[in-house]
């Protein structure tokens, strides 16, 4: 197909010098416009002869095949594709949800020490007479968290593209 739609582009070439070599050794300048107009309609009839050629004679098979090999690689592809997807997707689930704990513990350290340092704050003023005043716990309110359940998230089916050949 590529080579006989070639070899066409390399005769037009070689027609269009020619051509031109005629149009300027031409007898008189009044036949300039015929020549003219007579290759104009020759380089016309050998573009269009290959290319009818293709459209209508074996070149159709042959795209017709191509055009169905394409089509399978491109199903095959979108396929991969949306597997690669589907695993990003869920390895990102994986990392967020880790990135949540891990932050959600941190807090929960965070909030533990200063409960002790609280509490710490609450011994020593103990010990040095001062009585605990109601309301003041050096500047950190205690904050009561119920039992956090574990958060489930339901996975999401890939979109499949339309199957070709289905109408």
């Amino acid at each position: 197909m590529q080579n006989s739609l070639f070899q066409a582009i390399c005769r037009m070439g070689i027609f269009m010098i020619c051509a031109q070599a005629v149009i300027h050794f031409r007898p008189k300048e009044v036949y300039e416009k015929y020549l003219k107009l007579m290759v104009s309609v020759m380089v016309l009839i050998q573009v269009f002869l290959p290319v009818g050629n293709f459209l209508l004679g074996d070149g159709r098979q042959d795209a017709l095949k191509a055009l169905g090999k394409l089509g399978q690689e491109l199903e095959k592809s979108m396929q991969e594709a949306n597997e690669d997807a589907a695993a990003a997707d869920e390895l990102l689930e994986k990392m967020t949800l880790e990135e949540i704990r891990k932050r959600l513990e941190e807090q929960e350290e965070e909030r533990d020490e200063e409960i002790r340092g609280g509490e710490e704050q609450e011994r020593e003023n103990q010990k040095e007479g001062e009585p605990a005043r109601e309301g003041q716990n050096s500047g950190i309110s205690e904050i009561s968290v119920g039992d956090i359940e574990p958060v489930v998230i339901d996975p999401i089916e890939p979109v499949q593209s339309g199957q070709g050949g289905e109408d």
